[in-house]
């Protein structure tokens, strides 16, 4: 035992030595066990064979030298090691070392040691082949030893011929005979180690050195040898010599015998032949397949092997395969002149069959690779001899070599395919040979039909199925085999030793075992079948075996069944079918007659099928169906059965079931059925049936039966998910009673029986079980059984899943699984307690335990209360538990996530997210939108926390301090509020706990109020932890950077040198050039080289100008949110450990943040924009909420840094203030430079926060500095002023998203800035010579703000009014607003004329709209780039007073294009100036924008006398032909009064002249797309006329009608539907018409293939994203997608395009705020007079369909669709719902939406409520009556969606819909001038004062806060009307339309 330990030790040493690359070889341990070794190793001359021939110098031989067993031991580990040098020195130092003893090893002594005599098979042959093996290797792997290895090999053989010549000619009368036999004995020994390396790594040798090596090796190998050994080994067993070296000898003889290699020239002549396979394979096959695939596998497998006499064939010229060949011949010829093989003793018999199988396979390999230097014929005689030869077949190793050779040689030669495919049926059938053999003779049969004929193979299977006939059974001794070939290994005769290279496998595959020939026939047919992989085979084999099932013998019986089996994997699904109905019927009947045998064999195929069915194959659904289904169906299937049912029947069916299980449960176990993704509704709900049936028939603990089978339902409840899935928490109802299965045997006896069975496995809830139902007894029994099964193996959290059941959560069903889960919980905890299974470790519960706590935060109350009850036992139980990483973290990580649930109330208040996942902790919990359940969970779960917690504290409070410092170690920098957390906040509560087991700490007195804690050592210990967590961590070794700072050094110790400073300059440097050229830099590099150098600057005593400069610049260079908060944390470090390196950091950063400024980086970036909608391009699209996410994200990256260093410079400032005057000069330079850039930077709502803080910092600085003069004090103050009025310069603004913590920090900024103002109002308060007074600049600051301020109170709080605490007046003036304003607005207007400009919008009084239009008038080129300017100065018409101004027109700032639009109007008078300016700002914004009002510009020339608007359109059709077509179709709607194209209009000639000159200016290519596109919209449109005739017929023949028209369009090329003009269209579903209801007109539905592009084209910003990463574009990045449209002849779309048009401007304004509501305004477009197309809404249906399909509500469709109220998929739903609702209800009201019947109003899959058909709206109503008095639409039933008018929804509802009107208001003029422009259109919608209205139902004239009430109001009486539901019951009356 120690002599191994020592030898292990050896060679692990040796190994570690050489696989460390670092260290030189002379200095390692591998060179001090070369010197253990080498006492008598002479070094200075080793064979390096000089002459090529390994010429042998002059010296003393080593072998001579007796070794020791310590020197062999080493000598060994030597070799073990050489494979795994990585150096070329250290292979040709020990390659010099292992040299000598190689050419010694056929002369090497040993010293005597009893230990030698454990070497196995023998010292010398394990030393050759060691030593052979390792050179091989290092030549192999070292170019640069390979020639030294080759050349000494050859000495050796050079040295061993020479041995035997001297030894060969002794004469046996000598008396040194036996001297001489004994080193002949030594020479063969040595040579078979030897051959056995070289076999093995043949590879070494090119083709022409292998053909070398088998050259001289057949030389030495001769007959004289060969004779000479056979005398030698002969001599030494009859020797009577006492001598100990003789007795040593004949020990190893009987060794070997005993081993099976009986020593003699036989087991020479074996290596030697395997050695000639190797070399003969390797010219057939790859190396690297021949180490684990013998030579005949791979090439009937075609895997790996080379193209004969080809490039890559290895050399196989035909001199080399002819020698090769000749070999082989030889020996088959020295083998058959041999003596009888049946003479030969059993062992040296086996070796002549392995020479001869070497032999065949060599002379394969060389017919194969030419079959003129082997000839075909002679191989097959050998081999037909050989099957014929019953010894020979039964050979393990000859019999396969023999088979396999038969039937490559077919594929050598296919003429000698139908001999072999009669010979191996009659050898399968007569040789009664084992099964292993059989199963290869069947493979290879197999093989060779496959290159013949179908028919052949019929043949042959016919031909072996006629064997089976009951009169040819004849009883063959044998046993019964398993069918299946695993193959079989043969041990190698070094077996157990450590391989020292690559080996290639020699042995073939098979098994010990033998049959009968029927057996054996069977096993040929499934294997045939199985090879051939053809379905038509396998079913006829199948069906061949199963007529033969029963009707033969029984053993017979059982391998069809099986084989059967095997079979069925690779065939046909009906026949797979088949195969299953005939197990069941054959197991009924074997339960009935007892056969027990076939039951077996039964169980041993399904067991089969079970395990190796694929999960992709078509078969495992069919095979899953049966198991289940087989258990489903037994027993009674028609209810109860009565009360004389036989208790037989249920016997004989659990029998059944019985024989199910153990394959079911393997089934399971292969595939898992508890991961998720395992199985489906479908599949859950049979295998829930199927344990329900398994306790019915009595498969329980407290019965016999089931105790019988308790391993195989322990499987299957492992592997099975629990009989409740997480969606039955979606669901109203239990399904428990409504589940036949749990009816089965239901009679009042039954009932009693499972009752008592329960209550005992129960007792503590035998009350609350009496009076449950038989049904719910059986379900919760099938639950014990689950999951107290499950709990043995180690997981108690799978029953908490139950309490999702509905009827789980109260009553006596409620109770009793309590009391369930309570035994579920007690047999884990008791296992787990008793620790005698590891898989019940404290760790593997602390698993657990995370899971229960995951569970404690479930959405459902009733589980967390189940869950929590868990836990503290857990807990209570196993404290330890707790004590574990997995489950600390996972609280911790909880805590964190619920506290993140629960704010993003404030941070994203209308789009709860419901799941929130931790990687740290791998827990994901999904969460109600709920915010009050939210929070209560938070508060059980942090009271329970705490708890816990503190009790773990109390038993284990170094470990667990310890792990909460490991949990503050780590954290995540990427959350809005940094590292903040609830998790982390709690830790360092736990973590400063005195431990109550603390006698000491707990004995001190208190004093006063304070109590102490231990937070000064957790956090001491913590500290400690980082200096040695962060120091020694070093970046990646392959990034470009660490080479230049010594990373290895600890920083926090060693003090910094020259050496240090230049290396750390290098590598920032380098960094920084590495960010600044865009190349890719991750932040946690940066993290740690940047520490490195804070590090050296903590400890620096000199001026390190340069690494600060790094310091600062590398941040900034990155300049992101993490950077800078880097940054900011490394240079307080570095202030606070090096107080004079302060100056020089803050000088950096005051240049980097100019250096920002002047680079437009953050806040001054020109991509911080918020321009108004209506100078976007406006979209027919569905809302996107996740572009408007991506957006505020977007802008938020961008403000991040700025605002972190804001935060710092206004800390830092604090506290250095009363320190260096430099300091404050510092930042008054910042400041000066800062304000000038705010005040021309774009504002943005998200940007206030910043811009105000700015502004804060500033008249704080003021405030509280003494170091400047009044003068500078004054001009800091009067550009403070200017930058916080800047942010007014602007249309008012509300926030961006529903960031409600951002608007209240807004709110209360603002309340700080107010009140620095007062405290700095002493500041330019008096007029001092030229300078001026800031009084009144100040007061219109205040003022302004306290505005602001008012207006985000309501944004911030809709529905109540502000509180008190967000909003404070400071001025105490009793005036009205507009007496205070009114006198500011000249200091406004000479701050800047786009501020006293949007004074009107803010305070709209008629006194400060007066002023600022006269200071318009007065002096209008202040105003010129102010477009806003214009609404005041020329407001709907062109004013008298209005003159010489518009000449400034010329280079005023272009307006939106609606407004440019308006001025062509004749209220306008189509002055010159006018008329040029609204050109100039239509032509300055992108077709893509103009695209949008293309009916407003057709109707603008009605008034275009001067021809500019037909200028306008002209010019944009030349470079925008869809703009063209639109504008051709616009026309032409227009063209006509009335829907038969009757009463031209006014307008006509107009349209017609721009129509034709607008066609007539197209382009050759542009006129062709035209008329390809008209034509083809005419002929789909012309439908709709032709269906005119049908329209009193019924819907099938109008149906047929459209088809047939369909069927005659030809799609031509690039047209596409006039409503989808960004898709073309590719095809037409020419089955999808479909007529529509109409009283007497003719609208159709049709589908159309449309292709568009994928991208969006306003993506810009991902776009640039993406190009600064380095994305390439898509090629083609388009879709394929169906469009169906409505298309409508005789009725008018305009106005429905009117109302659309105004909705995607609602979207618009909605988007821009980013206000998270949902409109889709579709697309509509009229082509023609009284012709229209309509985009059909997606996957939506109305509310009438609904109605129609007798669903009670709306409320009971949402259930129905998306679950009950506690599930994510209704909660999601709701809130599109409301989110829509709020929406279109604004939407209504301001475009009096009539006609709002259920037809009218969709749903969508997503729950979004949607609006169609706006037919009557502005101020008309269907037939002139109003019945619709609401101001919008909001029934009950509406209501009941949103939860009623106290829930969280409906609040919801209510502050979106206030919102949206807002948001809605600042744009009412332009929305005024769509509708102003289609005045004059004829739309019947329209009264004289339809815009007046308009105007009028925005409330202009109340604030924000009335129009918020106002708004509420509107609400209140929308619910409170009647009249919707009264109109809904006019509409089922008069048009069938339910509600």
């Amino acid at each position: 035992m120690a002599r191994d330990i020592r030898q292990k030790a050896l060679q692990r040493i040796a190994v570690l030595s050489a696989t460390r690359p670092s260290t030189s070889f002379d200095k390692s341990d591998l060179d001090r066990l070369c010197r253990a070794a080498s006492s008598h190793v002479n070094h200075a001359s080793p064979y390096h064979g000089a002459n090529g021939h390994g010429a042998r110098p002059h010296r003393p031989e080593v072998g001579r030298i007796p070794m020791t067993i310590r020197e062999y031991e080493v000598l060994l580990a030597l070799c073990k090691a050489a494979p795994a040098l990585r150096t070329a020195q250290s292979a040709q130092k020990l390659a010099s070392h292992l040299v000598p003893y190689l050419i010694d090893a056929h002369v090497q002594a040993f010293a005597p040691s009893p230990f030698f005599r454990k070497v196995e098979p023998s010292p010398t042959e394990a030393l050759s082949y060691h030593v052979t093996a390792a050179l091989l290797s290092l030549g192999a792997h070292h170019p640069d030893v390979q020639q030294t290895v080759a050349d000494n090999i050859s000495a050796f053989l050079s040295a061993c011929t020479h041995a035997t010549e001297s030894v060969s000619q002794a004469d046996d009368d000598d008396p040194g005979a036996l001297e001489d036999a004994i080193r002949t004995a030594t020479i063969t020994i040595s040579l078979l180690g030897f051959l056995d390396a070289a076999c093995a790594q043949a590879g070494f040798w090119r083709s022409g050195g292998r053909l070398g090596l088998i050259t001289r090796l057949r030389d030495l190998l001769s007959p004289v040898f060969l004779v000479a050994v056979e005398t030698a080994f002969s001599t030494i067993r009859n020797s009577h010599s006492h001598d100990r070296h003789v007795k040593e000898w004949k020990r190893w003889l009987r060794h070997y015998d005993d081993i099976g290699r009986p020593l003699g020239a036989m087991l020479l002549q074996r290596s030697f032949m395997w050695l000639l396979v190797a070399a003969t394979s390797l010219l057939v096959a790859t190396e690297d397949v021949l180490r684990d695939t013998h030579i005949l596998d791979v090439v009937m497998t075609g895997d790996g092997a080379r193209r004969p006499l080809t490039a890559k064939s290895g050399e196989a010229d035909f001199r080399t395969v002819d020698v090769y060949a000749t070999v082989a011949i030889d020996q088959m010829n020295h083998l058959e002149s041999s003596a009888d093989f049946d003479s030969l003793s059993p062992a040296k018999q086996k070796l002549a069959f392995a020479v001869k199988g070497a032999a065949l396979v060599s002379y394969l390999n060389a017919s194969t690779l030419n079959e003129d230097a082997a000839d075909g014929d002679v191989l097959m005689g050998w081999l037909e001899d050989a099957l014929g030869d019953a010894p020979s077949m039964a050979d393990d190793e000859l019999a396969p070599v023999v088979l396999k050779s038969m039937a490559l040689l077919c594929r050598v030669s296919p003429t000698y395919a139908m001999n072999v495919s009669r010979l191996l049926p009659r050898f399968i059938v007569q040789s009664g040979a084992k099964s292993q053999i059989v199963t290869i003779a069947s493979k290879c049969l197999a093989f060779v039909l496959q290159m013949l004929s179908q028919d052949a193979v019929i043949t042959t299977l016919y031909t072996l199925g006629n064997v089976l006939g009951p009169g040819n059974e004849r009883p063959i001794n044998g046993i019964d085999g398993d069918s299946r070939y695993d193959g079989q290994d043969v041990s190698h005769v070094y077996a157990g030793r450590h391989s020292t290279g690559s080996a290639i496998s020699l042995q073939i595959s098979g098994e010990e075992d033998s049959s009968i020939v029927q057996g054996n026939v069977v096993q040929a047919i499934c294997e045939i079948a199985s090879a051939c992989r053809d379905e038509k085979i396998t079913g006829l084999a199948q069906s061949m075996l199963a007529q033969k099932i029963v009707k033969l013998s029984g053993p017979v019986d059982s391998r069809i069944i099986v084989g059967a089996a095997a079979l069925a994997l690779n065939g046909g699904q009906s026949e797979f079918r088949y195969l299953l109905k005939r197990y069941t019927a054959l197991v009924h009947d074997a339960v009935i007659e007892s056969r027990e045998g076939v039951l077996n064999a039964v169980m041993k195929a399904r067991n089969h099928i079970s395990a190796e069915i694929p999960r992709d194959s078509p078969l495992y659904d069919i095979y899953m169906e049966h198991l289940l289904d087989a258990i489903i169906s037994k027993g009674d299937a028609h209810g109860a059965q009565s009360s004389h049912a036989k208790e037989s029947d249920v016997e004989l069916a659990a029998r059944e079931i019985a024989q199910l299980l153990q394959p079911l449960a393997i089934f399971m176990s292969t595939n898992n059925f508890a991961s998720d993704d395992a199985t489906d509704d479908d599949t859950h709900s049979m295998l829930r049936n199927a344990w329900f049936n398994i306790v019915v028939h009595g498969f329980t603990p407290s019965m016999d039966r089931g105790k019988r089978h308790m391993n195989e339902l322990r499987i299957m409840a492992i592997h099975s998910p629990p009989l409740v899935l997480e969606n039955r928490g979606e669901q109203d109802e239990s399904d428990i009673e409504l589940n036949p299965i749990l009816r089965r045997g239901e009679t009042s006896d039954r009932e009693s029986l499972q009752k008592r069975h329960l209550a005992d496995l129960i007792p503590t809830r035998s009350n609350e079980i009496k009076g449950l139902s038989y049904r719910k007894v059986i379900f919760l029994h099938a639950a014990y059984l689950v999951e107290s099964l499950r709990a043995d193996a180690g997981d108690c959290t799978k029953a908490l899943s139950y309490f999702l059941e509905p009827s789980m959560r109260r009553g006596d069903v409620s109770r009793t699984m309590d009391g369930i889960m309570n035994v579920v919980m007690d047999r884990y905890l008791k296992k787990t307690i008793s620790a005698l299974d590891p898989t019940f470790s404290a760790q593997y519960a602390a698993s657990q335990l995370a899971k229960i706590f995951c569970s404690c935060c479930h959405r459902i109350e009733r589980v967390q209360q189940a869950a929590f009850g868990c836990a503290d036992r857990l807990i209570r139980e196993i404290p330890s538990a707790l004590c574990q990483k997995s489950s600390l973290f996972a609280l911790l990580e909880l805590l964190s996530l619920m506290w993140s649930s629960c704010l993003e109330a404030e941070t994203d208040r209308y789009e709860p997210r419901t799941a929130f996942k931790s990687t740290r902790a791998n827990v994901t919990v999904e969460l109600s939108d709920d915010y009050q359940f939210r929070h209560l969970t938070l508060e059980n779960l942090h009271e329970k926390a705490k708890a816990w917690l503190t009790n773990a504290v109390n038993i284990a409070p170094a470990d667990v301090k310890g792990l909460l410092q490991t949990y503050l170690s780590e954290f995540d920098d990427d959350g809005a509020y940094g590292h903040m957390s609830l998790g982390r906040s709690f830790a360092v509560q736990i973590g400063s706990i005195i431990p109550s087991t603390d006698q000491r700490l707990s004995s001190l007195e208190i004093l006063g109020d304070y109590r102490i804690n231990t937070a000064s050592d957790f956090m001491a210990q913590y500290t400690t932890r980082q200096e040695y967590r962060y120091s020694e961590a070093l970046p990646d070794h392959n990034l470009e950077w660490p080479g230049f700072m010594r990373l290895d050094r600890r920083a926090s110790l060693l003090p910094s040198s020259d050496v240090d400073r230049t290396d750390a300059i290098t590598g920032l440097s380098h960094i920084e050039r590495r960010i600044l050229d865009r190349k890719t830099t991750p932040i946690a590099d940066v993290r740690d080289i940047l520490r490195r150098a804070a590090a050296l600057l903590c400890r620096s005593e000199h001026d390190e100008s340069s690494i600060i400069h790094y310091l600062v610049s590398i941040p900034f260079a990155m300049f992101t949110k993490q950077s800078i908060k880097l940054g900011v944390s490394l240079w307080l470090g570095v202030i606070n450990e090096n107080p004079r390196t302060e100056p020089r950091i803050l000088v950096e950063i005051a240049q980097q943040w100019e250096f920002s400024i002047q680079k437009k980086l953050g806040l001054f970036s020109p991509t911080i924009t918020s321009p108004d909608p209506f100078f976007l391009r406006e979209e027919f699209a569905p809302s996107d909420s996740a572009s408007m996410a991506k957006r505020k994200q977007l802008i938020h990256n961008l403000l991040a840094p700025h605002t972190r260093l804001l935060q710092f410079l206004s800390s830092h400032y604090n506290a250095t203030r009363l320190g260096n005057p430099d300091t404050q000069h510092i930042f008054f330079r910042l400041l000066n430079v800062t304000l000038e850039a705010v005040k021309h930077s774009s504002p943005h709502p998200m940007a206030r926060e910043i811009r105000f803080q700015i502004v804060l910092l500033s008249l704080m600085i003021l405030k509280t500095n003494t170091t400047i003069g009044a003068i500078a004090q004054w001009r800091l103050k009067d550009l403070t002023l200017s930058a916080g009025l800047s942010w007014f310069n602007t249309a008012p603004r509300w926030s961006f998203g529903s960031n409600l913590l951002q608007l209240r920090t807004e709110i209360r900024l603002i309340s700080d800035v107010v009140a620095a103002l007062n405290a700095t109002a002493y500041i330019g308060a008096q007029p001092v010579g030229n300078i001026k007074s800031l009084v009144s600049k100040e007061k219109l600051l205040q003022l302004l703000l306290e505005n602001e301020q008012s207006r985000l109170a309501v944004w911030v709080n809709p529905l109540l009014e502000p509180e008190k605490s967000h909003i404070s007046f400071h001025h105490k003036s009793k005036s009205t607003p507009e007496a205070i304003i009114y006198p500011l607005i000249r200091t406004a207007w000479a701050e800047s004329s786009s501020l006293a400009v949007h004074l009107t919008s803010r305070f709209q009084y008629p006194r400060i709209h007066k002023e600022v239009r006269w200071l318009l008038l007065n002096f209008p080129a202040k105003a010129a780039m102010a477009p806003d300017a214009l609404a005041v100065l020329i407001d709907g018409a062109l004013p008298e007073d209005v003159s010489f101004q518009l000449k400034y027109l010329l280079f005023w700032a272009p307006v939106n294009p609606i407004t440019a639009v308006t001025f062509f109007l004749p209220a306008y008078g189509n002055h010159p100036y006018l008329i040029q300016y609204a050109m100039r700002a239509l032509e300055s914004h992108s077709v893509d924008v103009t695209f949008f009002y293309v009916p407003q510009i057709v109707q603008t020339l009605r008034y275009d006398a001067l021809g500019y608007v037909e200028r306008y359109i002209l010019e944009t059709a030349q470079f925008s032909q869809l703009f063209a077509h639109q504008i051709i179709w616009n026309m032409k709607a227009n063209a006509y009064k009335d829907d038969d194209s009757q009463i031209p209009d006014a307008i006509k000639p107009t349209l017609d002249k721009v129509m034709g000159h607008m066609i007539e200016g197209f382009s050759e290519v542009d006129r062709g797309f035209y008329e390809r596109e008209f034509a083809f919209f005419d002929e789909v449109t012309g439908i709709s006329g032709k269906l005119k005739p049908l329209i009193k017929k019924s819907k099938p023949e109008k149906k047929q009608k459209i088809e047939e028209e369909l069927r005659n369009i030809k799609v031509e090329v690039g047209v596409y539907l006039p409503s989808n003009p960004d898709g073309v269209v590719i095809g037409i579903d020419r089955k999808s018409g479909k007529p529509l209801q109409s009283h007497a007109k003719a609208p159709f539905m049709a589908t159309f293939r449309i292709k568009k592009n994928r991208s969006r084209v306003e993506d810009v910003e991902d776009m640039a994203d993406d190009a600064i990463k380095g994305k390439a574009a898509a090629q083609d990045d388009t879709i394929e997608v169906w469009q169906s449209a409505i298309f409508k002849v005789g009725d008018d779309c305009r106005q429905d395009v009117l109302a659309l048009q105004m909705v995607a401007a609602f979207r618009g304004i909605f988007h821009s705020v980013g206000l998270d509501v949902f409109v889709f305004p579709y697309r509509v477009t009229a082509t023609a007079p009284g012709c229209g197309v309509i985009d059909v809404l997606p996957n939506s249906i109305s509310r009438d369909m609904l109605g129609r399909e007798a669903v009670n509500g709306l409320y009971d469709y949402f259930v129905s669709k998306y679950g009950n109220e506690d599930s994510l998929r209704f909660q999601q739903a709701r809130n599109n719902f409301v989110k829509s609702m709020a929406a279109y209800s604004v939407i209504s009201f301001l475009l009096q939406f009539k006609d709002r019947h259920n037809g009218n109003i969709m749903i969508d899959d997503a729950g979004h409520i949607l609006h169609i058909d706006f037919g009557f709206c502005f101020d008309i109503a269907p037939g002139g009556i109003k019945f619709e008095r609401a101001p919008f639409k909001l029934t009950t039933e509406m209501l009941a969606v949103m939860g009623g008018p106290d829930h969280q929804s409906f609040k919801w509802f209510e502050e979106l819909c206030v919102k949206a009107f807002l948001a809605s208001r600042q744009y009412a003029e332009k929305l005024s001038q769509i509708v102003l422009l289609m005045m004059d259109s004829g739309l019947p919608c329209f009264k004289p004062e339809s815009v007046k209205h308009f105007k009028e139902r925005f409330v202009l004239e109340k604030n924000e806060r009335e129009a918020a009430e106002f708004m509420k109001d509107l609400i209140k009486k929308s619910h409170a009307s009647y009249s919707t539901g009264f109109y809904d019951q006019f509409q089922l009356l008069t048009n069938g339309i339910p509600y």
